[in-house]
């Protein structure tokens, strides 16, 4: 118990020192109930997990090394739409990227709120997944109103953060890659994406999947073996979409991987994904 409480503090600080600014983004309040953040360290692996966020903000770390690009890329964690796996599959990759020389922002998007454990009810998503599906469905509208907020808010800053307004992608794993791919198909001028990566996206709370008029180009990324078995079958269904309308897609479907391997390393090829990422995102 010690041991985890050191490690929680750890982490926290790393988050701190790392994310060179915290941006707040504007809303509106919702009618449903709100409680108290939380953030609990699931595990050494998973890292920190943030439940019942009601007031979306961005972490920004900006671009380092001796290649910095005037790029950004804004990370919406899984999780959901019920917590935010904001360590595993948010920091991590932040600081990945901004070490390459491409500014990342860690988006922190509304999640739906209820009381109890964020573990028990992480569980519970798994055991009872229509009304998960439910769920997100009440909540997506908000997170991907978030999303398109945060493209806007720093598409309006970019003089002030050195980056082109329209080199701004957006992705997220998982319940993060719905948000995307929403946000993706409901956007306009002002807050579209420039390009997108959707990360084994959970699209069966997506509606309307249109390919967006501005064809964003797309790097998808999933598992065969993902425990969701419509995921890979969704993800092959994207890039088809894309390559049908004539937009730039890459798809890495990996052989292993399961489901929400995020930044961890499970010594597979899987492992490669977000290096492909990087390269993919500087050659753009």
């Amino acid at each position: 118990m010690k041991k985890n409480i050191l490690y929680l503090f750890f982490v926290l600080f790393l988050i701190k020192i790392n994310a060179q600014e915290k941006i707040l983004l504007d809303y509106q309040k919702w009618e449903l109930k709100s409680f108290k953040e939380n953030r609990v360290l699931v595990s050494e692996l998973e890292g920190v997990w943030l439940d019942n966020i009601s007031e979306p903000e961005m972490d920004l770390y900006k671009a380092q090394g001796n290649s910095i690009t005037d790029k950004t890329m804004i990370i919406c964690p899984g999780g959901g739409l019920f917590f935010s796996a904001y360590d595993k599959e948010g920091v991590k990759l932040a600081e990945k990227l901004a070490s390459n020389g491409i500014t990342a922002i860690v988006l922190k998007y509304r999640t739906y709120p209820r009381k109890g454990s964020v573990i028990d009810w992480a569980e519970t998503l798994w055991d009872k997944p229509k009304m998960a599906i439910d769920s997100a469905k009440i909540i997506l509208p908000y997170s991907t109103k978030d999303a398109l907020t945060a493209i806007e808010v720093i598409r309006e800053k970019a003089a002030k953060y050195n980056i082109n307004p329209n080199k701004i992608g957006l992705m997220g794993f998982s319940a993060g890659g719905a948000v995307t791919m929403e946000a993706a198909y409901n956007s306009n001028s002002k807050n579209q994406p420039n390009f997108i990566a959707p990360i084994y996206p959970w699209m069966d709370i997506v509606e309307g999947q249109k390919v967006p008029s501005n064809k964003p180009p797309a790097f998808i990324t999933c598992a065969n073996n993902d425990e969701f078995r419509e995921i890979p079958t969704s993800s092959v269904q994207i890039y088809q979409d894309w390559i049908q309308a004539g937009a730039k897609v890459e798809l890495h479907m990996f052989s292993e991987g399961g489901h929400g391997f995020g930044m961890n390393k499970i010594n597979s090829p899987v492992d490669r994904w977000s290096q492909l990422l990087v390269d993919w995102i500087l050659a753009l």
